[in-house]
C-alpha cells in the first residue's frame, strides 16, 4: 500500500470533515464476532451496525483499518482490600469454543475468512485483535496461544484477500513482548505485511518521544518488516505519582495519577508538545514506516477502564475536547502531518 497511513481512533459521532483538515486519511475500527449461534449462522444486528458506520466512514472519505474480534477484555474491579483489580471479562459465546483451544481457533479462522469476504473492498487494511501481549487483552491466553490466534487469523483474512494489508500490535510492555516478535516473523509465511507496535511512552511507559526511533529501527532490522505503529499519544491531563505511590503498586485507575511524564507534563500545552516532537524524530525514518495511528481523535467523557469521569487513563487523550473543539494538539498535528507528507 502506497499511501502513507496517518490514521486515529474515533466516535460514531466525530466530525468527519474536522478530522479530514487534521490530516488524517484512516479510521480504525472494531468489529466484533459477526454471528449470532454459529459461523455462517445469522448475522448479529451489532455486526450490521457496524459494517453500516464503516460505510458511512468511506462515503465520508475516510479509509478503515478494521480490528478482527477481541476475545475479551480487562477492566478495573474493586477487590477485597478496596483497591482496584485487573478483572477479565469474556466476550466469547459457548459456539466459539473455549478461548485458546483448537475449536477456537477453527472458529476464528473462519470468522476471518467471512470478514474479509462480507467487508472487500471496504476494508483494505486489518489489525488482528489487540494488544495480545498484555493481560489486558490477551486475558488467560498465554504467548504462544495469542501468537497461534494471530497467525490463524491473518491466514484467514488473507485467504479471502491476499492484497489485504495485515498485522498486529504488540502493546510492547508484556513479559513475553520478545516473542511475539520471534514467532510470528520468524516464520517465513509472509502472512504478516507489516510489524505493529503501539508505544505510550511519557505516559503509560518511561521516556519521551526521542525512544520512538530506536524503537522503529530495531523491530524494522529483527522482523525486515515495514513498522506500523498502531496506537501512540500523550494525555493531555493528570498528574504525576510520588516515589511512595509508584512503590505501592497501586494502579493508575486507583490513585488517579500517572506514574510517568514528559516535558511540561500532562497539559494541553505538553500533548502538543509531544505531538511535534515524535513527528520529528520519526520524519527521517519515513521510508520504514508504513503509517501512524494517534490515540485518539477525541476526549472521553469517562474511563474505559474504571468508568470513573476523574480518571486520566482513557479520558484526555484527544486532538479535540469532548466539545470537538481542537485542543493545541490538533494544530500541532496538522501542521506536522503538512511537514511529513512535504
Amino acid at each position: 500500500m502506497a499511501d502513507f497511513m496517518i490514521g486515529t481512533s474515533i466516535l460514531e459521532t466525530a466530525d468527519t470533515r474536522q478530522i479530514q483538515e487534521a490530516g488524517i486519511g484512516w479510521v480504525r475500527q472494531s468489529f466484533g464476532l459477526p454471528f449470532e449461534d454459529r459461523v455462517g449462522g445469522m448475522v448479529s444486528r451489532e455486526y450490521r451496525k457496524s459494517k453500516a458506520w464503516a460505510q458511512r466512514l468511506r462515503a465520508a472519505g475516510l479509509r478503515i483499518m478494521g480490528i478482527t474480534p477481541l476475545p475479551g477484555i480487562g477492566t478495573m474491579k474493586p477487590d477485597a482490600q478496596g483497591g482496584l483489580k485487573l478483572t477479565w471479562r469474556n466476550f466469547l459465546p459457548d459456539w466459539c469454543g473455549a478461548l485458546g483451544s483448537e475449536e477456537y481457533l477453527k472458529t476464528y479462522e473462519a470468522v476471518c475468512t467471512w470478514l474479509a469476504r462480507d467487508l472487500k473492498g471496504l476494508v483494505p487494511a486489518w489489525q488482528i485483535a489487540n494488544e495480545l501481549d498484555i493481560e489486558q487483552f490477551g486475558g488467560p491466553l498465554n504467548a504462544r496461544q495469542a501468537c497461534d490466534l494471530i497467525a490463524r487469523a491473518a491466514r484467514g483474512l488473507k485467504s479471502t484477500d491476499p492484497s489485504l494489508v495485515v498485522g498486529h500490535n504488540p502493546a510492547g510492555g508484556g513479559p513475553h513482548t520478545s516473542y511475539f516478535f520471534g514467532y510470528l516473523y520468524g516464520r517465513g509465511d509472509g502472512l504478516l505485511d507489516y510489524c505493529g507496535i503501539d508505544g505510550y511512552y511519557g505516559t503509560w511507559i518511561a521516556g519521551g518521544p526521542q525512544d520512538w526511533p530506536a524503537q522503529v529501527a530495531q523491530l524494522h532490522a529483527l522482523t525486515g518488516k515495514p513498522i506500523f505503529i498502531n496506537e501512540w499519544g500523550f494525555s493531555s491531563a493528570g498528574n504525576i505519582m510520588t516515589a511512595e505511590e509508584i512503590a505501592s503498586g497501586a494502579p493508575v485507575c486507583q490513585l488517579r495519577k500517572w506514574r510517568h511524564g514528559w516535558g511540561r507534563g500532562h497539559t494541553p500545552e505538553g500533548q502538543a508538545d509531544f505531538v511535534r516532537e515524535t513527528f520529528e524524530v520519526l520524519r527521517p525514518l519515513r521510508d520504514i514506516l508504513m503509517g501512524l495511528f494517534f490515540y485518539r481523535w477525541e476526549d472521553q467523557e469517562r474511563c474505559w477502564q474504571c468508568g470513573s469521569a476523574e480518571c486520566p487513563a482513557e479520558t484526555a487523550w484527544g486532538l479535540v475536547d469532548r466539545q470537538e473543539r481542537p485542543k493545541p494538539s490538533f494544530h500541532a498535528f496538522k501542521e506536522a502531518v503538512r511537514r511529513l507528507r512535504g
